[in-house]
């Protein structure tokens, strides 16, 4: 059968981190390369990018926090129809619609991809829903750090540990307390060498790592960070009193828009327990037989969290944007199968083949973990996290999307 690739088709995009930016470029670019009828809209509840990798140098430098905002009303060329919606996913309505807020109608698709993301351990999930907005919260948090003598942080993961260093490296009369619930620093896929070497550089800039133990947050704390003197109580009976908590601990991802699709199918999209991970497929279509036209990439998946780093969701990205290419290159979503049988190509499985990470210990220190090698200790750890990561936090990486100024 002859597919007709100059068709309307509509792809929609929910989320412009990492994952969904990368899905939204790729298919944008396929208008221009012989398929004039595709148009993306991309959906974020904000109005600008955050490169929220670069959150702990954003937390100490006004300057940088600047540059880690891009607006998303330079993400598309404006000669061709694709269009960025500013507002929140409140519904995937139906198979093919969706709501959101501060639209009148319900929006079409004959793809979707929700890339939202998630709610990361720590600060780093700026709420505000313009720039002017999300600077404020973090100039907020900067002040508090200013003029406090003590910060506690809680959790000792990548995030963690990169928050505590650069806050310990710029407010030197600032006694930072890192507690961690681990034996050691980082994640289990990190090297135990990894881990300890975190704990030693953040020790040398003063922090104080308190390793088992685990800390019990009141209610009413904010997600992510509270200001005001507090003290908090140990599992170990031990008290931590500061003036800034920054908690940066537990993984939430919003997936309650699923919950209208989940009844008309009659089948739970969703992991059953309070994170709210979206199951997925291999090839990273959400787990259902009925919804091969949805895909879910990025922190929203239930994939493991060894694959939650913004490298990694671009990443996916780029397979959901190629898999949606072979849907629409084998008509799946064409008038011909809407009422046949639908026409189902191979499509390719994400695989989690790279194992690098950088985590920088303020400006200058870091540890970093290639292909299972540890550079912990050793000079060459902290020359190349400095250089590849900790300067700029490889922003302009993120630059190129977003040319249309």
């Amino acid at each position: 059968m002859s597919v007709d690739k100059s068709r309307n088709i509509s792809v929609i995009v929910v989320g412009g981190s990492y994952a969904g930016a990368a899905v939204a470029k790729k298919l944008a670019g396929l208008s221009q390369k012989g398929y004039p009828g595709l148009v993306v809209t991309l959906v974020d509840q904000s109005t600008h990018y955050f490169h929220a990798v670069g959150f702990p140098k954003a937390l100490v430098s006004e300057r940088f926090a600047d540059k880690c905002f891009l607006p998303f009303s330079a993400f598309f060329d404006p000669s061709r129809k694709h269009q960025f919606v500013h507002g929140k996913l409140e519904r995937v309505v139906d198979d093919h619609h969706i709501e959101v807020s501060g639209q009148s109608e319900a929006l079409y698709f004959d793809y979707l991809v929700i890339a939202t993301g998630g709610k990361a351990p720590g600060p780093i999930n700026v709420v505000g829903p313009t720039k002017e907005a999300a600077i404020e919260e973090i100039s907020t948090l900067r002040s508090a750090l200013e003029t406090g003598s003590t910060t506690l942080v809680v959790g000792g993961g990548p995030v963690g540990v990169e928050v505590a260093g650069f806050i310990a490296s710029k407010y030197k009369n600032n006694k930072v307390t890192l507690v961690h619930g681990g034996n050691r620093l980082l994640p289990p896929n990190f090297c135990d060498s990894v881990g300890n070497a975190a704990q030693t550089k953040l020790e040398s800039l003063g922090v104080r790592v308190v390793l088992n133990e685990r800390v019990e947050i009141p209610g009413d704390f904010a997600y992510a960070s509270h200001i005001g003197q507090s003290a908090l109580q140990g599992a170990s009976g031990a008290e931590y009193s500061s003036d800034v908590q920054i908690l940066a601990v537990g993984f939430r991802v919003y997936s309650e828009f699923l919950a209208p699709l989940e009844e008309q199918l009659g089948q739970k999209l969703r992991i059953e327990d309070s994170s709210g991970f979206i199951r997925v497929l291999p090839t990273l279509q959400i787990d259902s037989d009925k919804l091969p036209h949805i895909f879910v990439a990025g922190d929203a998946t239930s994939l493991p969290m060894s694959t939650k780093y913004g490298f990694k969701a671009e990443m996916q990205g780029g397979t959901v944007a190629g898999n949606i290419k072979r849907l629409i290159d084998a008509g799946a979503d064409s008038a011909d199968n809407a009422h046949g049988e639908r026409v189902m190509p191979s499509l390719s499985k994400w695989v989690d083949y790279v194992d690098a990470t950088l985590v920088p210990i303020g400006p200058r220190l870091g540890v970093a973990q290639m292909v299972k090698i540890p550079l912990g200790n050793i000079f060459l750890g902290n020359l190349l996290v400095a250089n590849l990561k900790a300067k700029d936090f490889m922003i302009w990486l993120r630059k190129g999307y977003f040319p249309y100024h």
